[in-house]
């Protein structure tokens, strides 16, 4: 194959990919298109000859994937530079790292192993292309989703949305078993795709033949064991162990501080409809929830301020007439003359008394999260390049919350903020600390692309099946939605409109699934299995070469 046609292969599957992902066409994106996404690529690597032309397939198909499927990070509020800009050429460059693992089997193949697949005798060799190839996909999809630079978007588990049977198996191997399937399925393909042609009556042809169909029948037996088990869990009757009746205020107003005083009313007016209509029904709201960076007054102080203010309906007054706790976003100061400050979930307890905060804890990198802020020279660059001198502080503490139920229960509530809902780390501790459902609080307003939030809203929902629990989700444009312990969507807000959700939401006993007690055992067990096979390659061709060295030795001088 030519450099021009394994180019145009990687390029191809980035599309497909980006295609595949929720997007501004198909906003929900596509599980069969995402099944093939990787099809081309696998065609194009299988035809490298070197290290250095791998690099280069792997960083367009990273960098052109991120761009196709993010491009709304450009919007980040003049941080496009970074966010879109130094985020891309990162993505590229960290798949491009991941080259040594794509390359390994021409590496590691003689031309002898050639010449025994093609004669048939050592045909194994074309499951082991597919299932190296899959191993060290998934592989790079961890990577990248994991530690301070984790993006766990533009990922095949995110293209797998609508095929809910499929996506139970996350409770079991977390998203990267979506991931494995689909990637498995592309290299299948491609291995038969190139043998097409190549299959004869010949002995060495039916050979090749029979390690193809042992393959494919592998593949075809994951996906039949993992819709089996979907099916399976759908089927059975949920039955909450106690609701939580739950507002979920969407503001879609622009939340800079200098319409704060204008945000607040709109929300109290847009809760305090849906308090009203509880009421009519003969029922109490247990919980209200504002979205993610509402207030902007810096916390435990900011408590006096919000008593008088706004000062149309002031906020702590306005709590504690409705005799309803509240979760609302804004900053608190860990060290004011550090000025390390946190982007927050503040807790208001029914008498509007501050309760306490959940601080973010996985912040987006260069955006949030800025490496040597401290630094006055690094301050002085960001306040003339985008007019912030400093970020935020992340927190440290995966805290929960307890809010009483008016029949006399209580649950116990986790607040991730925004990003913290992608992150697994993060989701897990608060799990072990003990939470019964995600509440998330977003403000993904500045994409001003519905396909930005459908895909966190897609990232997010892994959560609930990952743990068998709810969500419910208060976004300032969306996407508000509330969502059960299998993933599926029980009430929702539209895109970029005003609104508020009053909703009965589900709680349902706490179990404990494979994902919660191991965690991403998936990809830590293959990232073993690659090095301790790559390690017996190495002692192998180590080895051979002692040996032929021994049995022919230099003539001595």
């Amino acid at each position: 194959m030519s450099r021009f046609l394994q180019i145009f292969c990687t390029i191809l599957s980035a599309l497909l990919i980006a295609l595949a992902i929720p997007n501004e066409i198909l906003f929900f994106g596509s599980p069969l298109i995402g099944l093939f996404a990787l099809f081309p690529f696998y065609i194009a690597l299988r035809f490298t000859r070197s290290l250095p032309e791998t690099f280069l397939l792997c960083f367009i198909h990273g960098a052109l994937t991120h761009l196709l499927s993010s491009f709304w990070l450009g919007n980040f509020m003049g941080y496009a530079i970074f966010t879109l800009g130094a985020s891309d050429l990162g993505t590229g460059f960290f798949e491009g790292f991941f080259s040594l693992g794509f390359y390994a089997p021409v590496l590691f193949t003689k031309k002898t192993q050639v010449l025994e697949e093609t004669a048939g005798i050592k045909s194994s060799f074309i499951s082991f292309r597919a299932l190296w190839f899959t191993a060290i996909y998934v592989i790079w999809e961890y990577c990248k989703s994991t530690g301070f630079l984790a993006y766990p978007w533009g990922t095949l588990s995110m293209t797998a949305y609508k095929w809910n049977s499929l996506t139970q198996i996350a409770d079991i191997t977390g998203v990267y078993g979506i991931t494995f399937l689909f990637a498995l399925f592309s290299a299948t393909l491609g291995e038969g795709t190139l043998l097409l042609g190549q299959v004869t009556n010949s002995e060495a042809g039916k050979r090749r033949f029979t390690s193809y169909l042992q393959l494919s029948l592998l593949t075809l037996a994951l996906f039949l064991i993992s819709f089996t088990y979907g099916f399976a869990r759908l089927s059975q009757k949920q039955v909450p162990v106690k609701t939580m009746n739950t507002i979920l205020v969407q503001q879609n107003r622009n939340p800079s501080r200098r319409n704060e005083n204008e945000n607040i009313v709109k929300a109290q007016s847009l809760t305090q409809t849906q308090l009203d209509n509880f009421k009519a029904e003969g029922k109490n709201c247990d919980l209200v929830v504002w979205s993610e960076a509402v207030l902007s007054q810096r916390f435990p102080m900011g408590e006096v301020y919000y008593r008088h203010m706004p000062a149309e309906n002031p906020l702590i007054p306005f709590i504690k007439q409705n005799q309803t706790p509240f979760i609302i976003g804004g900053p608190i100061v860990f060290n004011e003359e550090k000025r390390e400050f946190g982007n927050s979930a503040l807790h208001f307890d029914k008498d509007g008394n501050y309760a306490g905060a959940y601080t973010k804890m996985h912040l987006v990198p260069f955006a949030e999260l800025i490496p040597f802020r401290n630094f006055e020279i690094i301050q002085k660059i960001l306040k003339s390049m985008v007019g912030f001198s400093y970020g935020w502080t992340p927190g440290k503490e995966a805290r929960t919350f307890t809010i009483p139920l008016q029949n006399g229960n209580e649950v116990c509530i986790s607040t991730p903020i925004c990003f913290d809902d992608s992150a697994h780390e993060v989701c897990r501790a608060l799990y072990k600390n003990g939470s019964e459902i995600f509440v998330n609080i977003t403000n993904d307003s500045w994409s001003k692309t519905k396909s930005a939030e459908i895909q966190h809203f897609v990232v997010a929902h892994y959560r609930s099946i990952e743990y068998r629990s709810t969500t419910v989700r208060s976004a300032n444009a969306g996407y508000t939605v509330v969502i059960d312990s299998n993933g599926k969507v029980l009430a929702d807000l539209p895109l970029f409109e005003e609104g508020a959700l009053a909703y009965e939401v589900p709680i349902y006993e706490r179990k404990t699934t494979v994902y919660a007690l191991f965690g991403n055992w998936l990809p830590y067990t293959l990232i073993f299995l690659a090095f301790a096979l790559l390690l017996v390659k190495i002692y192998k061709q180590r080895f051979e070469q002692i040996e032929v060295s021994l049995d022919f030795p230099e003539e001595s001088v």
